[in-house]
């Protein structure tokens, strides 16, 4: 096979294939998952307009807050018309102990930190 017998579609294949092979390469090293000296994932929520439309009030209030329940989020809308949806995001712990003050609040302002 020479150089010239590689169709689009197959160099495609085998560039997607190889790609795949450095992901799993690099994802799965075998450990147990929990290095020394990194944080565990704590699940938090914000609001989401995308695939919907939204005012820009609701897009700038999404793109700077983070809540700590879905409640939360639904209670603290950018305006009572809001349709964003809630979607959930994970984040390290020591983000979220910077963020959330341990836990004690329930609404981080992004621009804040």
């Amino acid at each position: 096979m020479s150089i010239y017998d590689i169709t689009r579609r197959k160099f495609l294949q085998l560039s997607s294939a190889v790609a795949a092979t450095a992901f799993i390469g690099i994802s799965c090293d075998g450990g147990d998952g929990n290095q020394s000296g990194s944080d565990q994932a704590v699940m938090v929520y914000r609001l989401s307009v995308r695939g919907r439309r939204g005012s820009n009030a609701s897009k700038k209030h999404n793109a700077n807050h983070l809540f700590l329940t879905p409640e939360a989020a639904d209670q603290n809308r950018a305006h009572p018309g809001d349709r964003s949806r809630i979607v959930s995001v994970v984040i390290s712990e020591s983000r979220f102990n910077q963020l959330f003050n341990g836990g004690a609040v329930e609404v981080a302002d992004l621009r804040d930190f």
